[in-house]
């Protein structure tokens, strides 16, 4: 399956929804994306993971990408994601780095928590 990539663009926060997969074959179309965001910085972005199928090291090296930049212009990166995508990031050890939850509704509270 290919994926797909639907972008809102709301006042206090952008969210970039992927379904399908994940994969080297696919990174050009999230690095677009990724490109878009890094050059209009909203405050805060999230990354709706929950209906991705699979996600490979070339996808996580992106999403680090993406959280390592945005960190360092005082950006907030937020994950949402679902069993699979959790089991990479433990067996990765990289669930650290990132601010995961498992639904829309946690991230979107989480970030207008930050705007208050």
């Amino acid at each position: 399956m290919g994926l797909s990539i639907r972008l809102d663009k709301n006042p206090d926060h952008w969210v970039v929804s992927l379904h399908g997969d994940l994969d080297y074959s696919e990174c050009a179309t999230f690095r677009m994306t990724i490109d878009k965001i890094l050059k209009n910085l909203p405050s805060a972005t999230i990354v709706d993971l929950s209906r991705l199928d699979y996600l490979d090291s070339s996808g996580l090296g992106l999403l680090l990408s993406l959280s390592k930049e945005y960190g360092s212009h005082g950006g907030r990166l937020v994950l949402v994601t679902n069993d699979a995508v959790d089991n990479i990031l433990d067996l990765t050890r990289l669930s650290g780095l990132f601010s995961c939850v498992s639904s829309l509704e946690q991230a979107k509270d989480l970030v207008s928590d930050l705007n208050v």
